[in-house]
């Protein structure tokens, strides 16, 4: 029973790896489930078990993205061999490297997904879930530091994060891409910001 719920379980996490590729290249319209599938040496049908629509697989990507890159800055965090302004440096380049890697209409999906226009809150409700105990660790050990102002507190940095989401989240779709194109400055504005240079 044990191997079969591990082959399972090992089959979705394949499907949903392929599905992240395939997503971020092609974006969300162009990527077609027999491609996904294809890219996961599985049957449409076995996707389908999985996950029930393109929608569904969508969103579990985007699931998987949050906590992935939550995951990967909590260690980051947790790194006491570097300064925390080298480790904001790695987080800004981590977060461009990740923003050119997304395909436009990609984006456009995610944006919907953000703003629950699918029908659907499971991927605020995740971010959310991860995102205060984060940026309170991480605007803490800037303290500790003393890279951040004490003036800075972590409602006002929750807020300043909020206004830029929820901006993001409800802009036109040309806007999103544009957002996107900009990123780069957006997190070093961001980044810096807070670390008040």
């Amino acid at each position: 029973m044990t191997n079969n719920l591990e082959r399972k379980k090992d089959k979705k996490q394949t499907i949903l790896e392929a599905a992240t590729k395939v997503f971020l290249e092609k974006g969300y319209k162009k990527a077609s489930i027999a491609h996904i599938a294809k890219e996961a040496r599985s049957s449409q049908v076995t996707l389908y078990k999985y996950f029930p629509s393109k929608v569904v697989l969508g969103r579990a990507v985007i699931i998987k993205l949050i906590i992935d890159g939550y995951s990967e800055y909590d260690k980051l965090l947790d790194d006491d061999s570097q300064s925390f302004v080298e480790k904001m440096k790695v987080m800004m380049s981590s977060s461009s490297s990740l923003a050119d890697g997304i395909n436009d209409d990609f984006v456009v999906f995610l944006q919907k997904e953000f703003s629950s226009r699918n029908g659907d809150t499971s991927v605020v409700k995740v971010y959310n879930q991860y995102k205060r105990n984060f940026w309170f660790k991480l605007l803490d050990q800037g303290r500790q530091e003393g890279v951040i102002s004490d003036e800075v507190t972590n409602e006002g940095a929750m807020i300043f994060l909020d206004l830029f989401i929820n901006y993001s989240m409800n802009a036109k779709e040309n806007g999103v891409v544009a957002l996107k194109n900009h990123e780069k400055d957006i997190i070093h504005l961001f980044f810096y910001g807070i670390m008040g240079r």
